[in-house]
This record gives C-alpha cells, structure tokens and sequence, in this order.
C-alpha cells in the first residue's frame, strides 16, 4: 500500500510540475474526488483518502513553490534551453516572404505619372545631381515591404503639396528594380530609407539620412524649414534588465567602477550589452536567470552585473568591445584590467547557464568546452586599445575619403557630360530657329 500512495503522490508531483494538475479546491473536482474515491474502494484503500487528499494538496504545494511565481520576489524564472541549428523552427516558415507573382499584379504605390519622381539608375544621377532644385527628398523603397506601404500615402501627399514648387523635388526608387543604386546606398529592400540633400547635391556624400516621422506633417515642417526642423517620435524600448524587476546590477559607472569590480570579497561578471542588439535580447533572460542563481546560492561572493554600450562608450572602449554581447569575469584575485577573464561561452540562441555558473564560482578556472582549445582570454593594456582604436579610426577615415575623391571624380566627370549634352541641345534648338527664319 506505501508503494501505491508514493507512486500517487510522484505522480500529482509531475503533473502538477507540468502544469496539468488542477488544485482540489477547484469546484470543479468534485466530480473527479468521488471517481476517486471509487477507484481507491475498488483496490482495497477507501480508508485512506483524506490522508491521499491531503498527500496531494502537499505535493501540488511542494511542485508550485519549486516552479516559483513568475515575478514573484525572490523566484527564479526557468531558463531558456540551448538552442542550435536545427531547433529553430522559423528556417522553413514561409510566412513572411512575399508571394512576387502576386506582386507583378500589385499596383504601384507610386505610380509613373504621379506626383513624385521615379528615379532609376539611368536617370538619377541627372536628377538628384543637376544644381536645378534646393531641396530634395529620396525614398528608397519596395512594394511588399509593408511600412514603405503604410508610408506611401504621406509621402505622395507631401510630394503633391510641392509638385509645383521648382526649388523641391519629391523622388522615390523602387528598389526592386534597381539593385545597383540598393547597393550603392546601402539600403535595406525590406525597410523604407529616406535620404535628403539641401542646397544642390554634387556627390553620394551629400545626401544625408531623414530620421524624422513620416507623416504629412512632419514632411512639411521638414521640407518646408529645409531640413532644420526634423519630428521625430521617442520610441518606447523596454530595457532588457529592468530596474528592481531582476537580480542583474546595472549601476556600473565611471565613478563606481572600480570600487565595485576590484573588489576582493566578490567575483564580478560584467556583460556588455545594447538593448538593440539581437544576440544581446537572446541572452537577456538567461542572464536574468543566472543573476537571480547566483543572488541566491552566492549572494556575498558573486555579483552579476549589466553595462549598456550605448550610455557608457568610455567603459565600451575602456575594454575595446566590438561584438555584443561581451562577457568579462573580474575574479576576487583581479586588481587591473588586463586581469579579466573573458567568457565566450555558447550564445547560440540563449546564454547557457551552468556553463556560466561554473565559470563564475571557479573564478573562471572551469571554462566551457568551446573555450578549453582557446585558453584564457585577457583585455589588452589601455596603451595597446588606444593606438589600435586611433588605427581603426584611421583606416576608416581614409575609407571615406578615398571614396570621397571617387565621388568628386564622378561628379566631375557627370557634370561635364551634363554641359556637352545641354549644350548640344541648344545648338540644336538654334539651328532649327536658324531654319525657320530662312
């Protein structure tokens, strides 16, 4: 019989684990007590239900606290599982992709003899880059990308305000049709980009990026105060590591930082984040996880903590942080930078857990497989970071500037075919007026 009620009571466990069990409580299980009871009269053990009924009440308790109340203080949330390759099941979701023969039917969200004008690679440079107009706008766009769509009418109605006006121009590229000026901007088909250019554009350089709403009204106030007034709507970015809502410390800072990390009583882990970096959003909730972990098991000796790039560049270069998320390991024995420790754990999809936490409480002498063939990885000294920083920002800067140059050249070279062209138009109009007169 001790057998039978353990195997019951493990049972309720896992399913009340599962989440399939429902309290007895409910008004609902009256119905299931009775069948209950019959069950157990049938196999001898009638007697013994109310101490079943209060073995269940005890074990569905023991299952609920051991799960934890999501947000509950003190609770610790499930992880993420590792994820890998063939475990995403979006790879064969068509879903999203645009149905093109469809798309051969769809009308033109800017149609050819409408307000705006369509460039194309034959016709743009002689466009955008004649010296005729003051200030222009270029949308960049492709008819199945769904916010081009819910721009489009905003756009054609600025277009049609300034349709008349010599000094603007309104005009628009249908990226699927032209992959080379894509490319040669640097556009993304699948999002709508704005460039525009004020005061006569002669080169690539020259037009800049509209990062305002596109809306009626905010086109017009921009067009209309040429590029100055630019209205832009504050997008709400809910933080990854909300302020008291997880065990995650986010008050690193330049005055505390080394006070906090150089501390020989803890081992500090430090992640390197941007709330708008995709691999950081898969690691946020694990990292949640194993903050509210290590508060637990080790809350005098352990400190998980969060840095975001985009409000502390100087700590980002301090460490020379290039790729996000990056994960730094002070352990209690650290009292400079290039004592860290790096962990390059598996990001696959979701940090994993008890890779960082053996990582942690070794003071990062029990690395990861993927890290064993590595060894351990250290910060360069602040002089090595600053000149290969200085070198980078050279390399980049003489990028821009040889292209630059390539531009000049082309636009010097676009110019002078511009002038032979209007040129022999006049000669031509001028012959033919020389015609009539004889």
């Amino acid at each position: 019989m001790q057998k039978i009620l353990a195997l019951i009571a493990v049972s309720c466990v896992l399913l009340a684990a599962s989440g399939f069990f429902v309290a007895a409580e409910s008004p609902s299980t009256s119905g299931d007590e009775n069948e209950l009871e019959d069950e157990l009269s049938k196999l001898g053990l009638a007697g013994e239900a109310a101490g079943l009924d209060g073995m269940v009440q005890n074990a569905v308790k023991a299952a609920m606290d051991q799960r934890g109340a999501g947000g509950a203080q003190g609770a610790i949330p499930i992880p993420d599982p590792p994820t890998s390759y063939n475990s995403f099941d979006d790879w064969d979701d068509d879903d999203e992709e645009p149905d093109y023969l469809a798309l051969r039917k769809q009308k033109d969200f800017y149609p050819k003899k409408g307000d705006t004008v369509r460039l194309s690679t034959e016709n743009f440079d002689d466009e955008v880059f004649n010296g005729e107009h003051e200030f222009a706008l270029i949308n960049f766009y492709s008819k199945w990308c769904k916010k081009c769509g819910l721009q489009a009418a905003s756009y054609r109605a600025a277009a049609k305000r300034y349709r008349d006006d010599p000094k603007v121009k309104v005009f628009v590229v249908n990226q699927e049709g032209n992959y080379d000026l894509s490319a040669r901007f640097d556009t993304d088909p699948a999002e709508p980009t704005i460039f525009f250019a004020h005061k006569s554009p002669q080169i690539d350089g020259d037009l800049k990026m509209y990062e305002g709403e596109v809306s009626f009204a905010g086109l017009l106030q921009f067009i209309g105060s040429r590029g100055k007034d630019m209205m832009k709507l504050e997008k709400f970015e809910r933080p990854l590591f909300p302020e008291g809502e997880t065990a995650v410390y986010t008050g690193l800072n330049l005055d505390n930082f080394n006070k906090t990390v150089f501390d020989s009583t803890k081992n500090v882990l430090i992640q390197f984040y941007a709330p708008w970096s995709e691999f950081c959003q898969n690691d946020a909730h694990n990292y949640t996880v194993l903050a509210a972990r290590m508060a637990q098991s080790n809350p005098d000796d352990v400190l998980v903590a969060a840095i975001n790039v985009d409000k502390h560049e100087l700590l980002a270069d301090r460490y020379d942080i290039q790729g996000l998320p990056a994960y730094w390991l002070v352990n209690k024995t650290a009292t400079k930078d290039t004592q860290l420790v790096k962990f390059t754990g598996d990001h696959n999809g979701a940090l994993v857990i008890h890779e960082a936490e053996e990582f942690i409480t070794s003071q990062g002498m029990k690395p990861p497989p993927g890290m064993v063939d590595e060894g351990p990885q250290h910060p360069k000294p602040w002089e090595e970071i600053q000149k290969a920083m200085q070198e980078r920002a050279k390399e980049e800067q003489d990028k821009e500037d040889k292209l630059k140059a390539e531009q000049e050249k082309s636009a010097a070279e676009r110019r002078e075919k511009f002038t032979e062209k209007k040129k022999k138009l006049q000669d031509k109009k001028q012959k033919k007026e020389d015609k009539k007169e004889l």
